[in-house]
């Protein structure tokens, strides 16, 4: 992976330090097709063991971005500024591993496979509820799944790649459901949409919509500023991002600065006129300003009855 320092959406972006990838993971399409036609085809047997403790595989986070090139979450496609809003997530649940014959091992086993790295990726914790313990056969013939409606095409067929590939190394057989399935989804891949989806180049920060709401309590944005040096910046566009969600995040500049001026010039010209600072003098004096955010200039001095961050809407 080609390495730079660079910037991302504003936020300070260092390449991460590069992680070996499993043997596994090169398989190319032919060859997990190869091996999904050796796994041994067997109905799922039900086991009640004690659940393996998530210290086993917590703190995984930046050894999995840097395996995606950033913070990405592949399912989707969304990338993230931190790990707030994501979990770790086993791409071939636990639960399908125990009862396609991990149980049965042991401990050691289920530990070493619930802590292997090949098996682990970030996701929204909604899409990690919505996918749950389902194989691909379960998730595709669900009748309602926020999952399988979030993912990508590139996601489809690495998951069922990543599957086969986890499945082979851990020795886990696959239901004749899923195996036609996982034949059925590989069979119609393109060839490279087999291999771990990666951070596009200048990828902007985006936001699925379930995080709006926190987003807009400044959560996110509190801890963007413990990543950039320059926090001021970040606390200018604060107003920006609150109220223009979800399409920005943590921004470069102050994009509104331009405004910020007009609303200054214009508290100048109606204290000038002896005109009432409200919206329709704004309007009417000040051609140069347009809806207004929380935290701006003249935001103080008009009545934001909504309490939505923006007053004058009409502008």
């Amino acid at each position: 992976m080609r390495c730079t320092l660079g910037t991302l959406a504003g936020v300070l972006f260092v390449c991460p330090v590069s992680f070996g990838q499993s043997s596994e993971e090169e398989w190319n399409r032919s060859r997990v097709l190869s091996a999904l036609s050796g796994l041994q085809v067997s109905v799922e047997s039900s086991c009640s063991v004690d659940a393996i403790d998530s210290s086993a595989w917590a703190g995984t986070q930046d050894s999995i971005a840097a395996l995606h090139g950033g913070r990405l979450s592949p399912y989707d496609g969304i990338v993230f500024p931190n790990y707030h809003y994501v979990q770790i997530e086993h791409i071939v649940a636990r639960k399908e591993a125990d009862e396609s014959g991990l149980c049965r091992m042991g401990e050691t086993a289920r530990t070493n496979f619930a802590a292997d790295i090949l098996n682990l990726t970030l996701a929204p914790g909604s899409l990690n509820a919505s996918k749950g313990d389902s194989d691909l056969h379960e998730v595709q013939s669900a009748e309602t799944s926020l999952f399988r409606d979030s993912l990508t095409d590139h996601a489809l067929c690495w998951w069922a790649a990543q599957t086969v590939r986890v499945k082979s190394k851990h020795g886990l057989s696959v239901d004749p459901d899923e195996k036609a399935a996982l034949s059925s989804v590989l069979t119609a891949c393109a060839d490279e949409y087999v291999f771990r989806p990666k951070l596009a180049e200048g990828a902007d920060w985006t936001f699925r919509s379930e995080f709006v709401d926190a987003l807009t309590g400044e959560r996110e944005i509190a801890a963007c500023h413990e990543t950039v040096e320059n926090s001021e910046v970040l606390r200018s566009s604060a107003t920006v991002v609150s109220s223009h969600l979800p399409n920005l995040a943590c921004i470069p500049g102050d994009p509104r600065a331009e405004q910020k001026a007009a609303q200054t010039a214009c508290i100048a010209t109606l204290e000038a006129g002896g005109y009432r600072t409200n919206c329709d003098n704004v309007e009417l004096y000040c051609p140069d300003v347009d809806p207004i955010l929380r935290g701006e200039p003249l935001y103080g001095s008009l009545r934001d009855t909504d309490s939505d961050g923006i007053v004058c809407e009409g502008l």
